[in-house]
């Protein structure tokens, strides 16, 4: 700027001017190796040139090679200086001016414009205004206060001031317009896209001991942090930060605020790494609109957990710690929510109470209720859980009893384990099952209608790396007799595929209720048998070899009605009905048997068939007893599982053969 004022009272004569100096301070800025050299034709304008290297304006533009060249206009009242300016390979308009108050420096690009007021009067602080200008051009100012952070869009606008004064730390003041504003991160943890609003910006000092504040209210945008995806809705929302910059490059989060409205409040604290991972947090936020919380910010999280389209309800409060390697404490007090699975797995009625997790030693305690629940359309009653918690694992405090379908589950035991760093869920439970109403349970589940009640114990159920084990089996009384299931596994249960593997034997089952619930023909009786080495995949048979026999010992009659007959002739493939003719069998309604049974080994889709005895080239399905006599014999011992369970659905829905 000196050099204006030098050409103002300089004569019209040919002449040159050079001025050198190994380093030059500038404000905040510095530079090496300057080089100034002022020219005055003897006819025409002055023309004044700067070179510099090594530039470092102290606010994060730094430039290995600097260079200016303008022509002068000089007059009475003020100075100019119009030409270009070259840093590295940038150029831009350069305006120079220079009255007896101060001097601003201006450069241009199309519509972009920075300037740069002086003020002799405040000679320790200079006004920048910014006008359209692409988010990229602040890059090198961004990054002082967030290293990792990439500005890919928009544009902004308004007024910067930057103190530098004598003594004390610099200090850079900003109100700032944005306009469609997009950012990343290189690991992807944080994007941002349209993000529109006004910023205020006071950051004091650089580096370690700095302190930033911003603050600020956003109009438009939307922003993924890890799995959370956040779309700003019609109602502005407004933040603020506060940043103290640490000797390692990290930064104490001493405190953030978010206001949505009625959607979420939050605020906390927490510590970032020079690296710009999160080392520590601690976050308190309220929502009392938990159906616009779900749709704005939980869209993401849910998804990932198979919840896409949940519809919620009621109002939240949660408080959140964590640390580098995870949560440390986690705090969720529901108040009247309602939860809803768009699958219809699930819903909780009534959600109220608070939940208390932690990872310390020390254990803490809470209790949880609900007013009514459902799962896949199943009814559950009321109840309220008491838990406590302690070293990452919840647990129940006491037993508890839910009201199920006329009956009741007394809940025994449940322990979980949520997934951590390097660590998947774990769950644990413990049940009693107790005169389950089977009729309602049939009907919910889509089975057959079954009659009676339920009732049956699972010792202990445990689920880790997407496997599922009941440990002590599984044992159930249905029908009138005894159901066992042994070495019950499954996996991936969430996921894709899941498997099953498990033993069943059942014995003294009432059969004339079993085959009415089936709408098979009647037959009454006892039954016996096993489903030894079933496994499913994607809840279909792969294999499993099966047995259904008549009990050895058994009281009452054992009777199996005409429609049995032929159902049974039926599944079993080309069976022959012996001992009488077609015409015969339509003069009676039941025959007494002996033993009856049919057998099934299931592998690479085939099953290889039998019954309770051999019959020539056959097998035999019913041995029949008294008179009028009858017996069944099957002919096919390898049978299409497909083709298997057509029949079976045929006999079920009462397609029955035809008799001549």
């Amino acid at each position: 700027m000196g050099l204006l004022m030098l050409a103002s009272a300089w004569p019209v004569v040919a002449a040159r001017v050079q001025i050198e100096a190994e380093r030059v301070v500038l404000g905040p800025g510095s530079g090496r190796n300057l080089h100034i050299t002022l020219d005055q034709p003897a006819a025409g304008p002055a023309v004044a040139r700067v070179v510099m290297s090594d530039f470092d304006s102290g606010l994060g533009w730094r430039y290995a090679a600097l260079s200016a060249e303008c022509e002068l206009t000089v007059t009475a009242e003020a100075s100019a200086c119009i030409g270009a300016l070259q840093a590295d390979r940038l150029r831009r308009a350069l305006n120079l001016a220079w009255a007896a108050d101060g001097g601003s420096i201006t450069l241009a690009e199309g519509r972009r414009r920075l300037a740069a007021r002086f003020d002799l009067a405040q000679p320790d602080r200079v006004r920048v205004q910014a006008q359209a200008l692409p988010v990229s051009w602040a890059q090198p100012f961004l990054a002082t206060v967030w290293a990792t952070a990439q500005p890919s869009q928009g544009r902004f606008g308004g007024e910067i001031e930057i103190r530098f004064p004598a003594s004390g730390p610099l200090r850079t003041l900003a109100r700032l317009d944005l306009d469609g504003l997009g950012l990343d991160t290189p690991d992807g943890s944080l994007a941002a896209a349209g993000v529109s609003g006004r910023i205020d910006i006071d950051q004091i000092g650089t580096g370690g001991g700095s302190q930033v504040r911003v603050g600020g209210r956003l109009t438009a945008g939307e922003f993924l942090w890890g799995t959370v995806y956040v779309g700003l809705g019609a109602e502005p929302v407004e933040g603020s930060l506060d940043l103290v910059g640490e000797a390692d490059g990290g930064w104490t989060i001493a405190e953030f605020k978010w206001s949505d409205g009625a959607t979420l409040s939050a605020q906390g604290s927490g510590r970032i790494e020079a690296d710009g991972g999160l080392t520590a947090l601690r976050v308190h936020a309220e929502s009392a609109t938990l159906a616009a919380l779900a749709e704005r910010y939980l869209s993401g999280p849910l998804g990932l957990a198979g919840l896409a389209g949940m519809r919620l309800s009621g109002r939240i409060a949660a408080t959140v710690e964590l640390a580098r390697d995870g949560p440390v404490a986690i705090t969720v007090a529901p108040e009247q929510v309602v939860l809803v699975d768009a699958g219809g797995r699930f819903r909780f009625a009534g959600l109220d109470g608070v939940l208390r997790w932690t990872a310390a030693d020390q254990p803490v305690e809470s209790d949880l209720a609900w007013s009514g629940a459902a799962m896949h359309g199943i009814g559950i009653g009321p109840v309220r859980l008491a838990w406590r918690s302690h070293a990452g694992a919840l647990d129940l405090r006491q037993p508890a009893t839910l009201e199920l379908l006329s009956g009741r589950l007394e809940l025994e035991r449940l322990h979980v384990e949520p997934p951590m760093t390097g660590r998947s869920a774990v769950a644990e439970l413990a049940l009693t099952v107790v005169d389950v109403d089977l009729a309602a349970l049939s009907q919910a589940l889509g089975w057959p209608s079954f009659s009676g009640t339920l009732s049956g114990r699972l010792p202990m159920a445990r689920y880790a790396r997407q496997r599922l084990d009941f440990d002590g089996g599984l044992s159930m009384r249905v029908f009138d007799g005894n159901v066992a299931i042994r070495a019950l596994s499954m996996e991936r249960v969430f996921g894709v595929a899941p498997s099953l593997a498990a033993e069943v034997e059942f014995t003294g089952l009432d059969l004339q209720p079993l085959t009415a619930a089936f709408g098979f023909g009647e037959i009454t009786g006892r039954l016996d048998g096993h489903l030894h080495r079933l496994r499913l995949l994607d809840w279909q048979p792969v294999a499993f070899d099966a047995a259904l026999l008549s009990a050895p010992v058994q009281r009452g009659p054992k009777r199996i009605s005409q429609r049995a007959v032929q159902d049974i002739s039926r599944i079993g493939g080309s069976g022959l009905i012996a001992g009488l003719q077609g015409q015969a069998l339509k003069m009676f309604s039941t025959f007494g048997y002996a033993r009856l049974g049919l057998r099934c080994r299931l592998d690479n889709n085939v099953c290889s068939m039998d019954g309770v005895g051999s019959a020539g080239d056959g097998y035999t399905i019913v041995e029949g007893a008294g008179l009028p006599r009858i017996n069944v014999v099957g002919f096919q011992r390898r049978v299409d599982w497909p083709v298997l369970v057509g029949r079976l659905k045929a006999a079920t829905e009462g397609q029955l053969p035809t008799i001549e």
